[in-house]
């Protein structure tokens, strides 16, 4: 189970269709948003203030640049959380942090690897580049997760998105929508909500100067939840894979058993 006890899993593991999946990481997401919260100050709003300050000085092309680079590395430490408030009692933020910490090099040079597969792929069509993205998409929490090496999260990621490859091109399109979505979104909600609801002056639009900050700020705001679905559509894919689900039902029946054995 490659270091997962899915018997102290939070959530029941059973096969899903992927839209009940991004319901449920939705859900969860809700449920731990203090923990959530208190992560993301720690990190996204730092991210958020640098990516802006290179926007206004080095220009929008830059920050673009950065924080592609910084969302690589916010990844991380909200993975390792999700993953921990499903198979742990105790989750401490501070100590997700410190963790994410000592993986983060391997997980940059894993996503430098990656962008670079998918630059080369992309470069013969657009199907070659939507089916690396598509079998590559599990790679970061095989590498967290699975203690692997970068290349054997690639083999294993493979493997996993394999068992459902239409699911996992389908949350790779679903993803990719979210943030731009997220983006667009941020962009014109706020720029309505500054010129109508506060009567100020909005700023120029996204598509004005190739940036703006309520764009990065809805760049942003969106990476918890789609971490959380990806590690969920993770966990549903393995459930197939590795019948995690009759495990969980088989270990349910033996603790039954025990227990009436134990009142007989």
């Amino acid at each position: 189970m490659s270091g997962l006890d899915v018997l102290r899993a939070r959530v029941t593991f059973r096969e899903r269709s992927l839209l009940d999946v991004l319901d449920l990481a939705l859900r969860f997401s809700v449920v731990h948003a203090r923990d959530f919260g208190k992560l993301a100050l720690l990190v996204l709003v730092p991210s958020l203030g640098a990516t802006i300050a290179v926007g206004r000085t080095q220009g929008w092309a830059a920050a673009w640049a950065l924080s592609l680079a910084l969302a690589f590395a916010a990844d991380v430490p909200f993975t390792l959380l999700v993953s921990r408030l499903v198979f742990e009692d105790d989750v401490r933020v501070r100590e997700v942090v410190r963790a994410s910490l000592r993986t983060l090099p391997r997980v940059l040079a894993l996503r430098l690897t990656w962008l670079a597969g998918l630059f080369i792929m992309a470069a013969f069509f657009f199907v070659p580049g939507l089916w690396f993205a598509a079998v590559s998409l599990f790679s970061t929490e095989v590498l967290l997760l699975e203690n692997a090496g970068i290349g054997h999260a690639f083999v294993r990621s493979h493997r996993i998105a394999s068992a459902s490859l239409a699911d996992a091109l389908f949350a790779v399109i679903v993803f990719s929508t979210a943030a731009l979505a997220g983006v667009l979104v941020a962009d014109v909600g706020g720029r309505m909500a500054i010129a109508d609801l506060l009567q100020f002056r909005p700023p120029a639009p996204l598509w004005a100067n190739g940036g703006s900050v309520l764009a990065f700020v809805g760049w942003f705001a969106v990476l918890p939840y789609l971490t959380t679905a990806r590690f969920f559509v993770y966990l549903n894919l393995r459930t197939r894979a590795e019948g995690w689900d009759i495990q969980t039902r088989f270990a349910a029946i033996a603790a039954r058993a025990e227990a009436a054995k134990g009142n007989a």
